[in-house]
């Protein structure tokens, strides 16, 4: 399947964002790291943002119409 270079660079960046986030998240819980709790919630919410993004994006590359795959992140 052959992708246009926009869908595949929006994806790729979302992807490795989603990425970045998630080894922050993963360095919290497993390596100890300490964090108040504002920083935590703040850590966790950019994760799952990071993460929304990469899914709208990875809809997107499987040619799922953009109100579509709103619709499917928002359920």
């Amino acid at each position: 399947m052959r992708v246009s270079k926009d869908l595949h660079s929006e994806y790729m960046t979302a992807y490795f964002a989603w990425i970045e986030r998630i080894e922050a998240v993963h360095k919290f819980f497993f390596e100890e790291s300490t964090l108040r709790p504002d920083k935590v919630k703040g850590l966790l919410n950019r994760e799952a943002n990071a993460k929304g993004k990469y899914d709208l994006a990875r809809l997107r590359l499987l040619g799922l119409d953009s109100d579509t795959a709103q619709q499917t992140i928002e359920n």
